[in-house]
């Protein structure tokens, strides 16, 4: 190969060198997005927040709810793990951003109530459902709020009785065919007269129809039996029929033909009610009311044996008069309390709204106001399962969630060992391990548009760290680039100049040869 052919292909492979682009990996999964679209949501201190006037250069989005038991704080005490190990310069650059998705009980107290909790004080955000679905779509994710309400409630509901002597029992649903009679009767505006001795509840009669005291027919109690397809009379009282399990009832005349009723939808869980007069006419209803603390209370108690009653206000709902036949006294110097469940905070607090206003309750206990609430027990699924002798989180923290959600939160300086979310060791012992719990996704943006996206709570602190610092390093060298000339242009420029003075150096070469 003569020089010129030799000059040729070094030009030639110093030119390829200068047009290869360089490369930067992030572990998490790399988004080809736009930018998503401004808008404006309320913080945990009650302050509007517009994510456009913002400083930071790179954000850090989650989506969150504070009723989530589990995935929800670990995503929390995990961003917070990446915060901290941040340098002080990185630390200016990043913000990071929690926003809400179940804005009905997120509001901007209960957030500031979880960002204290958890130590952390970037902006947590929520807003009108209307303002937060269009920030939704503008992320690409789906909020589904049924999954929201089954992840909230992960445990069958209970209620907490707390007696005038300090007494606390817990109690299950457990609703009677007696209570869904009570219920459906009061919300159909029927009137039920029933005796109660014994064998508990016998009903006489149903709207003004009374059973003749020559017993020459009476009012009976009948259940769906799906193996006969047949409505067939109860063999126990309407007090021992479990309305889980039978929630479609029928009373009915002994003497009319029971077999002139339809059969239950089997697909509608929904309590029902037909009633069936002797002269075979039929009157129905079925429970339009959302399930609520009033109808929580009624089950539990009844349940397990003891009233609870109820006055009804046409204007302002129901009001609880008596628990166990005791009623709060004539001179208010006590009276009965509804508290629920604060899943955010682990502890009971006093319930802002009344039995019907409070919708799909989990937890709640009823007490004397009197009550010292810091003595009312845990609910017992929450509470924790470890051994007795052991203490929790190995004594540097404290359980939160239930089931295969629960998990330790740490105290400073010590986090979650090797495979174990319930034990906690000092900083650097053990690397941190996430289970997955429900689907969520959290954003690295750069400014904002999204550049990374790390999905459910399994990811590890220090992976999602780098990503933020690659982020940021390839927005330095971006920025450089504008005032510098860059790697690929110096090396471009370099051998077209190194071109022509080849060029001219075999010019001048011929010429001498000449």
């Amino acid at each position: 190969m003569d020089r010129k052919s030799t000059i040729a292909v070094f030009m030639a492979l110093f030119l390829l060198l200068a047009s290869v682009p360089s490369t930067s990996a992030y572990t998490g999964h790399q988004l080809s997005r736009t930018e998503v679209l401004d808008f404006t949501l309320t913080d945990q201190n009650n302050e509007n927040f517009t994510f456009s006037q913002s400083l930071a250069d790179v954000h850090v989005v989650a989506f969150i709810f504070t009723e989530c038991p589990d995935v929800c704080p670990v995503i929390t005490q995990s961003l917070k793990l990446v915060q901290d190990g941040l340098s002080d310069t990185d630390a200016q650059e990043v913000e990071f951003i929690s926003i809400s998705v179940d804005p009905r009980r997120d509001t901007p107290e209960r957030l500031a109530t979880f960002t204290e909790l958890h130590g952390v004080d970037w902006p947590h955000l929520t807003g009108e459902a209307d303002v937060l679905s269009d920030v939704y779509n503008t992320f690409g994710i789906i909020v589904q709020e049924d999954v929201i309400e089954a992840h909230i409630a992960n445990s069958e509901p209970t209620v907490t009785y707390v007696n005038t002597d300090g007494n606390a029992t817990e109690m299950m649903f457990q609703p009677t065919g007696w209570t869904t009679t009570e219920m459906i009767a009061e919300e159909a505006n029927w009137s039920i007269n029933a005796s109660y001795g014994q064998y508990g509840h016998m009903v006489t009669g149903i709207n003004g129809v009374e059973s003749p005291s020559d017993w020459s027919w009476y009012w009976s109690l009948n259940i769906y039996n799906e193996s006969s397809s047949a409505w067939e009379e109860s063999m126990v009282g309407i007090d021992e029929v479990d309305a889980l399990e039978n929630p479609n009832l029928v009373w009915a005349a002994s003497n009319a033909n029971i077999s002139t009723l339809s059969a239950p939808s089997l697909n509608d869980s929904d309590p029902s009610i037909q009633i069936l007069y002797p002269d075979n006419a039929v009157e129905s209803h079925t429970l339009q009311s959302e399930f609520s603390a009033y109808h929580l209370t009624m089950g539990a108690f009844a349940g397990a044996e003891m009233n609870a009653s109820f006055s009804n206000d046409p204007t302002y709902g129901h009001f609880l008069d008596a628990l166990d036949d005791v009623n709060s006294p004539e001179d208010w110097s006590w009276y009965w309390t509804l508290y629920s469940w604060n899943t955010s905070i682990d502890g009971w607090e006093y319930s802002m709204v009344g039995v019907d206003d409070f919708v799909d309750p989990g937890y709640i206990a009823w007490a004397p106001n009197t009550t010292n609430v810091s003595q009312i027990p845990m609910p017992e699924s929450l509470q924790p399962k470890n051994n007795p002798n052991s203490q929790a989180c190995n004594g540097y923290g404290w359980e939160m969630g239930s089931g295969s959600g629960k998990h330790c939160m740490c105290d400073e300086g010590y986090e979650w060992a090797e495979g174990d979310r319930l034990s906690c060791v000092s900083t650097g012992e053990a690397e941190i391990e996430f289970s997955i719990g429900h689907s969520t996704i959290t954003y690295i943006m750069d400014g904002m548009t999204p550049k990374i996206a790390w999905t459910g709570d399994s990811w590890d602190a220090n992976d999602f760290r780098a990503d933020v610092e690659q982020l940021l390093a390839s927005q330095s060298s971006s920025s450089d680039a504008n005032i510098i000339p860059g790697m690929t242009f110096i090396a471009a420029v370099s051998g077209l100049t190194f071109a022509a003075l080849i060029v001219h150096i075999h010019s001048n070469d011929e010429e001498d040869e000449a």
